[in-house]
């Protein structure tokens, strides 16, 4: 369900379905404020491959193999 945050369109508005499957990642993201549920979009790319994400106002910086495993939907 979702699309991976890799293939996610930047600037779109979009939900968190899925804080993949490591619990440890899925409790620091909800710490930054990423969360399931959660709305935010992703506002820019790195020159590693991954994004940045605006969440609530605060920027989040996003790797590469971490986005394959986020899944969102995008907001109508």
């Amino acid at each position: 369900m979702g699309i991976n945050l890799a293939k996610a369109p930047l600037r779109a508005p979009l939900t968190l379905v899925n804080a993949g499957s490591d619990d440890a990642v899925s409790r620091r993201l909800a710490a930054l404020g990423l969360r399931i549920g959660s709305d935010f979009s992703l506002i820019s790319k790195t020159a590693g491959g991954g994004r940045v994400a605006l969440v609530a106002g605060t920027r989040i910086a996003l790797g590469r193999s971490l986005l394959q495993e986020l899944r969102a939907r995008v907001v109508d």
